[in-house]
This record gives C-alpha cells, sequence and structure tokens, in this order.
C-alpha cells in the first residue's frame, strides 16, 4: 500500500531515516533536512540513501558541512514530492491520501513494485547494505579511539552550529 509522510519543521539524520522509507513526503515550507553525523565520526545513519534522494554531490554537501537543505530544494531536488504552507500540510496530505485512495489496489501496488524494483536495481539495496557496513566499521573505530561508539566532540559541534543556524 502507498505511504504518504506530512513533514514539519527539523528532519535530522535519524528523523531522515524514518521518513525516506516513504513513498511521497509533503512537506510544510517550513521544513529543513540535515544530517550532522560525520561530526560523530560516522558516514551516516543505518538507512543510508542520501544519493539516492538528493544526487550525490548534494549528498556529500549536506554530509560534509552538516548544513540543512530547506524544503524548497529538497522539492527541486526530488526528495520531496510536495512543498505546502504549513498551515495547509495536514489536509493536502489527506487530500492526496483520499484521491490515492480510490484508485485500484493491484494498479497501487504494482506501480510501487515497479518502481521499488527500478530503484533496487539501480542499486538501492546494496548501497544500503554497503553503507551499514561501513556505519559498523565507524561505531568500532570510535569505540577503539574514544571507548565510546561516536566521537565525544561531534555533540558539541553539532549544538554550536545548531546554536549559530537559530541565531541567524
Amino acid at each position: 500500500k502507498p505511504i504518504i509522510v506530512a513533514v514539519q519543521g527539523k528532519a535530522i539524520a535519524g528523523g531522515l531515516m524514518l521518513i525516506w522509507p516513504f513513498d511521497l513526503i509533503i512537506a510544510s515550507d517550513d521544513a529543513e533536512f540535515s544530517d550532522p553525523v560525520v561530526a560523530f565520526g560516522m558516514n551516516g545513519h543505518e538507512f543510508f540513501v542520501h544519493a539516492f534522494e538528493i544526487g550525490h554531490r548534494r549528498a556529500k554537501q549536506m554530509l560534509f558541512t552538516g548544513e540543512p537543505i530547506g524544503a524548497e530544494e529538497a522539492r527541486t531536488l526530488g526528495m520531496v514530492s510536495e512543498v505546502v504552507p504549513r498551515a495547509e500540510l495536514e489536509s493536502r496530505t489527506l487530500a492526496i491520501a483520499e484521491k490515492i485512495a480510490s484508485r485500484p489496489a493491484i494498479g497501487l501496488k504494482t506501480a510501487k513494485m515497479s518502481v521499488n524494483q527500478s530503484m533496487d536495481a539501480m542499486g538501492l539495496w546494496n548501497a544500503v547494505q554497503s553503507a551499514f557496513n561501513l556505519h559498523q566499521f565507524g561505531h568500532a573505530n570510535n569505540f577503539a579511539i574514544y571507548n565510546q561508539l561516536v566521537d565525544p566532540e561531534g555533540l558539541e559541534i553539532i549544538k554550536r552550529e545548531a546554536r549559530a543556524s537559530r541565531d541567524r
């Protein structure tokens, strides 16, 4: 069955892992998407599909800098299906869901399967597995160096950047 998510505010790191598996992402115009976990000495989270969601160059910039992507840019990159004013987010998401629900179930199922199989043919499944192995390597490296799973300075870096972003 098709699944839809309505996103408002900030989706950070694990928040991306929660929304990216959805078929449609409807975002409020104030939504932001970021993944600052490189500051922890890691390659990102376990559902690592950044290059598939926003392209490889923008994925690198997002990861290397930790800077957020706004809703409109996320739509332009293909990560977000639609951007609406926050006040209209729930009603627009429900309207799309109602329209989809009026379609034949077999058509929805086969369309979703076709797109998902195309993504797998392009290497999505292998990319996720490969990145997860690197993620575990990052944990092992950090444990060997810091005796914990993440670089302890990472939290301070992320907090400092979040304060600076809020002050802008």
